[in-house]
């Protein structure tokens, strides 16, 4: 199967864009909106606006769910064996890949849609895209960092390492990011915050509980950045650049880079930030709480 590129949530995101679409035509124009006109001169293939349409009804979380599934292409229960609703046989793996392509379709085209569409654009800039307005195409943001994916690794590091305080850092990222697909940035900056304070926080308190250090353990966390430095755990450039990051973090306004930006940036950079500490807690925790050699 092939990698999925967006995310549940981008998809969850589109069908909520999508149901309050319809709703607002409704309630203000006082009429059903016309999926099949739109989606068609979107360039929408005829057999896709058909079938979405006369077997799902634009039941837009069904039609989400048989896309990445591939059932979409197959309604009959000879399942694989029958000429798909494109007129061609498909195999199973040509299905899955065609559903991801009209995923990234419909999410874009959702994006677009008043008044929800604005979560859907943010959640995509977790995923690592942009919307073309005019194709619908997703463009790449730049370098390769999307954020689900760091997301995705540093929640297993976290659980991996068994870091006692990991139900609280996993709070503050799931709440950073769904803070940040609301629009809610400010706030979703300080949850990157807490975030990457109970990172520190979790290693910092477990070196003390096990380690033999004769160094005491400070309650703020620019001590305890620096307690970790001088227990060996981070080396004088590593201690520089968790504060930097942790300065960024910390600041009020940053004139010349709106708050939104300031925001997703604050998201990446706290989750790139608690990949490096606990890449680096489950090897010190393997080495008895002591410097590495």
């Amino acid at each position: 199967m092939p990698q999925s590129s967006i995310s549940q949530r981008t998809i969850a995101k589109a069908v909520v864009s999508f149901r309050e679409y319809h709703n607002e035509q409704v309630r203000v124009f006082r009429r059903e909106p016309d999926f099949a006109l739109q989606l068609y001169e979107r360039e929408f293939r005829h057999w896709f606006v058909t079938h979405a349409e006369s077997e799902y009804g634009w039941d837009w979380m069904r039609i989400f769910m048989a896309l990445r599934s591939s059932k979409f292409f197959f309604p009959s229960a000879a399942y694989f064996s029958d000429v798909s609703i494109t007129g061609q046989y498909m195999s199973e793996d040509e299905g899955l890949a065609l559903g991801e392509i009209l995923i990234r379709d419909l999410v874009a085209f959702a994006s677009l849609l008043s008044p929800a569409g604005e979560p859907v654009t943010r959640s995509l800039e977790l995923d690592g895209f942009a919307v073309n307005e005019e194709t619908l195409a997703l463009v790449p943001l730049e370098g390769p960092v999307s954020a689900q994916q760091e997301e995705d690794t540093l929640t297993r590091l976290v659980k991996n390492t068994g870091l006692p305080n990991h139900a609280v850092v996993l709070k503050h990222m799931s709440d950073a990011n769904g803070l940040y697909t609301d629009g809610t940035n400010h706030p979703s900056l300080n949850e990157s915050r807490s975030m990457l304070q109970a990172l520190i926080d979790g290693v910092s308190v477990e070196t003390d509980k096990h380690g033999s250090h004769s160094r005491g353990l400070g309650s703020d966390t620019k001590s305890r950045m620096d307690y970790l430095e001088k227990v060996g755990f981070l080396i004088p450039d590593e201690r520089a650049a968790l504060g930097s990051a942790w300065g960024l973090l910390s600041a009020g306004s940053h004139p010349g880079l709106p708050e939104r930006e300031l925001a997703r940036i604050g998201l990446v950079v706290a989750l790139e930030f608690g990949q490096l500490l606990m890449l680096k807690y489950g090897n010190w925790k393997t080495n008895g709480y002591r410097a590495f050699s």
